[in-house]
């Protein structure tokens, strides 16, 4: 979507100035990465320094922009005498990689895109909710619901995936899937290492979370880390379902991936959003409700 922040929230970052992109030696090469990453690569143009500089500007205005807001929700749970009585839970559905290792957008399974806020603020006092703790255990979306029905006192259903994250109990891994094409990943993190998986081409990426959290040290390809890579491949496999057994990207409990076939670039985002990749469509006039995606 067009990165469109207040002007005001632009200058401040001018100021104070932006990081720049990550870099790493693995992702030098666009002939060498996954099908799915290239992929992704290709769908944006080559933009130079400058306007990476204020895409990343443009998205840190807006978050800030975001935090602002929140000031006003917080200041008027406080003044109606309620926010000692309110759980607060802040996310996201993804992050943006914002020109690291030449990727933008979503649908990695990089920090940058798949690491997103989980800032869970409980009633006053409450016993499970200690104010600035940080708790490094896996999370996901899926455990929202479990937790804040935990925290209101109501039954959690037994069918529910998720977990409560305010429990003792924590999950030993992380599983994530995206996409069932050309351009899919699977990812297994154990706390330690993360694997992630491309099954065009069958790809892999192996990085250690608490030596490289920047994952700029892909260590698929090191025998020193052989037993590591082998172990979480044999345990990704044991996740994997439906289509990826249907289409036979996982035989005998291998993950074997398919073939491509050769790679023919597209056309990249330049040709297909000159104005913007709006979301959702505009109102129609007379219509009460807005339309997503009209017929």
């Amino acid at each position: 979507p067009p990165l469109v922040p207040l002007s005001s929230y632009v200058e401040l970052y001018r100021t104070l100035g932006v990081d720049e992109p990550l870099q790493a030696e693995w992702a030098k090469d666009p002939a060498k990465l996954p099908r799915a990453l290239r992929m992704i690569r290709d769908f944006y143009p080559a933009y130079p320094p400058a306007v990476i500089a204020e895409i990343r500007r443009a998205y840190y205005a807006l978050c800030t922009h975001i935090d602002h807001q929140l000031r006003i929700v917080l200041g008027t749970l406080r003044e109606e005498g309620l926010l000692d009585d309110t759980i607060i839970l802040l996310a996201a559905d993804h992050g943006d990689m914002l020109g690291d290792f030449g990727l933008f957008a979503k649908r990695t399974y990089f920090e940058r895109s798949a690491n997103i806020p989980m800032i869970l603020v409980g009633p006053a006092g409450h016993p499970r909710i200690q104010a600035g703790r940080t708790d490094s255990r896996l999370v996901g979306l899926q455990d929202i619901m479990p937790t804040l029905l935990s925290l209101a006192g109501i039954a959690v259903p037994q069918s529910c995936d998720g977990l409560d994250m305010t429990a003792e109990s924590v999950r030993s891994e992380l599983y994530g899937d995206c996409l069932e094409s050309a351009g899919a990943s699977r990812m297994l993190h154990d706390g330690r290492h993360k694997l992630i998986w491309y099954p065009a081409g069958n790809a892999f990426q192996l990085f250690d979370m608490e030596d490289d959290p920047s994952e700029t040290k892909d260590l698929a390809g090191d025998p020193a880390h052989a037993a590591t890579l082998a172990g979480l491949q044999e345990r990704l496999a044991e996740r994997c379902y439906g289509a990826d057994i249907d289409q036979g990207w996982v035989r005998d409990g291998r993950l074997t991936g398919f073939d491509p076939g050769p790679y023919t670039k597209k056309m990249d985002r330049s040709f297909s959003g000159q104005r913007g990749l709006h979301y959702p469509q505009p109102p129609e006039a007379g219509k009460e409700q807005m339309v997503g995606f009209p017929q």
